[in-house]
């Protein structure tokens, strides 16, 4: 029988600002084991992490709507979520816990009914509140000011997603000492720190069969992978002699060190946020008009990455939207399930092509 969300504050992992976190669990199953990472954008210096009129930092060149994304006196919006949130998840499951709860509440996958391969497993939620992709290890200190003439005050920042899942896979051993099948699955940030982390999960459960799908999380090569590594001290596993050498280096070691895995991706062509997040300069201009082209021919390049290995698959849709996972089908509030998307050249749908990827049963091949 499986029992209800409950949150598990675990001792030893730390938001930001210095609060303890913790994870979802849902108990089912002893031997699955799913294990979902949150997403919430990255930051990775004073500006996109903490921006004040300290400092604005590149923030003022990655807003939508207004000059700075106003957010409050003195302030504005980091570009990752929680990690200006004093205490975000405390230890009696209220603050945003619920909220981020929801954004996976209608999703077929994490349904207890007979549609979904995750149906008799043991869930995991792993809330986001690093802005370190789920993978970083390092403390920095920040300013912020709410006035111009005010004294700045420091932030104590902490990039601690790898080490908080390292403590969330030590809590998990203590309750599942023998898993069959994991999967992991993370979207957007917490895609990426599913793929940067395939390894660490591997080797905290070496004897299951770890299969991962990362949704709107596309290892493209970015210029900012150097600021990203040195502002968290990016935690790569430590056989990879190349991983220092940006994303798709960490995508191709960990494709190559676990070939017994599925590995799946989703992704837009042209995706907003992602092109936003890796291709955007220090212009106004570069937000509002981000370089499709560029993401689009790096995508193809990760695609080749996949192409050249039969365990990796990608589902890619054309358009600029931002995360794919509920078009593999919704929960309606008449007890319905919502039509899957179909692929490109109408010979599959995401439903089948994940269940596939999940259960290793029927075809399964990269679809655009």
């Amino acid at each position: 029988m499986a029992g209800p969300w409950r949150f598990v504050g675990i001792p030893g992992s730390q938001c930001a600002l210095g609060s303890q976190a913790g994870i979802g669990y849902s108990p089912a199953a002893a031997t699955e084991l799913v294990i979902y990472l949150q997403g919430g954008g990255a930051c990775w210096n004073n500006g996109t992490c903490h921006p004040s009129v300290y400092q604005w930092g590149p923030v003022c060149n990655y807003g939508m709507d207004s000059f700075c994304l106003w957010n409050d006196v003195g302030g504005t919006l980091p570009l990752a979520a929680n990690v200006a949130n004093a205490d975000p998840y405390p230890a009696d499951g209220g603050g945003v816990f619920p909220a981020d709860l929801a954004t996976i509440s209608q999703s077929v996958l994490f349904a207890r009914r007979p549609e979904s391969p995750f149906r008799n497993a043991s869930w995991v939620f792993v809330p986001y509140c690093t802005g370190d992709l789920h993978a970083g290890n390092s403390t920095h200190t920040y300013f912020t000011k709410a006035g111009l003439l005010d004294t700045p005050v420091p932030v104590t920042h902490h990039f601690a997603g790898a080490t908080n899942l390292d403590a969330y896979l030590a809590w998990l051993r203590t309750q599942h000492p023998q898993v069959t099948t994991l999967w992991v699955v993370g979207v957007s940030g917490g895609g990426y720190g599913a793929q940067l982390n395939l390894k660490r999960v591997r080797s905290a459960f070496p004897e299951a069969t770890v299969h991962l799908l990362a949704d709107s999380a596309p290892m493209v090569d970015t210029p900012h992978f150097p600021e990203w590594a040195g502002a968290w001290n990016l935690q790569t596993p430590a056989a990879c002699t190349t991983c220092d050498g940006g994303l798709p280096a960490n995508l191709a070691f960990q494709l190559d060190d676990a070939t017994t895995s599925r590995v799946a991706l989703l992704a837009f062509t042209e995706d907003q946020v992602i092109t936003r997040f890796m291709y955007s300069g220090n212009d106004t201009a570069s937000w509002a008009s981000p370089p499709y082209g560029t993401y689009t021919a790096n995508l193809v390049q990760v695609q080749a990455l996949y192409d050249a290995r039969s365990h990796a698959k990608y589902f890619r849709l054309p358009g600029q939207t931002h995360v794919m996972l509920l078009q593999a089908g919704q929960v309606l509030a008449d007890g319905g399930l919502s039509a899957p998307t179909v692929s490109p050249d109408g010979g599959t749908d995401l439903k089948r092509w994940i269940d596939a990827w999940a259960t290793g049963v029927g075809a399964w091949n990269s679809q655009q």
